[in-house]
């Protein structure tokens, strides 16, 4: 398991900022990625956005090392994925339409009321689902209570800028034929990221 980081500065310009090698993604792992990046400089003092998919070991890490000072932003796209799994295809659309529909309100009281009443929605029928939805709920609205523009907004609301990267190295990554050891798997995923690193356009909304 390999695990990366990307950070956005303030001119929008994405940074490959360091990755980790361990087992699993977890606290041990994650918090070693975060620490090793304050120690060469990451600077969070003013605060700090933590946009993350739902592991449990990459949370803690982010409150170990940065405490009330990083701000969790829960991925949109993890969360609606997470929940559709849990229901029968038939269901999915409509599903996903709701859930589409209550993170786009501008208001976050609004927005956390419009997910609680999916969730009621669909207790009944598909516990499981409505579980899934409330497991970490009102972090998927940080971006939301921030205030921020549209075009950031979308930018911020997911794991995608990582995740583009991520296909990007698992392409070449996908041309060694025989791994040899753990630091063949550390430099070819190190090289992987620099290919996507190259490719990073500024996001969407810098300006604002």
């Amino acid at each position: 398991m390999m695990v990366c980081a990307i950070g956005v500065d303030t001119e929008g310009e994405k940074h490959l900022l360091g990755l980790r090698e361990g087992t699993t993604e977890n606290k041990a792992v994650c918090s070693g990625l975060l620490s090793d990046l304050v120690g060469r400089g990451l600077d969070f003092s003013a605060g700090i956005l933590c946009v993350i998919d739902g592991g449990k070991g990459l949370r803690a890490a982010v409150r170990e090392v940065f405490g009330s000072l990083g701000l969790v932003h829960r991925c949109r796209v993890h969360k609606r994925r997470n929940v559709l799994d849990h229901l029968p295809k038939e269901t999915q659309p409509v599903v996903g339409r709701k859930l589409d529909a209550a993170w786009a309100k501008p208001d976050p009281a609004l927005a956390l009321a419009a997910l609680k009443s999916v969730a009621t929605w669909l207790e009944a029928d598909h516990p499981g689902a409505a579980a899934s939805l409330r497991e970490g709920m009102e972090e998927t609205l940080t971006v939301t209570r921030l205030g921020l523009p549209p075009a950031l907004t979308r930018t911020l609301s997911s794991t995608n800028p990582i995740e583009s990267a991520f296909s990007v190295a698992r392409e070449v990554m996908g041309k060694v034929k025989r791994w040899r050891d753990g630091a063949m798997v550390v430099r070819w995923t190190a090289a992987g990221m620099e290919v996507a690193a190259s490719k990073f356009r500024r996001v969407k909304g810098y300006r604002e």
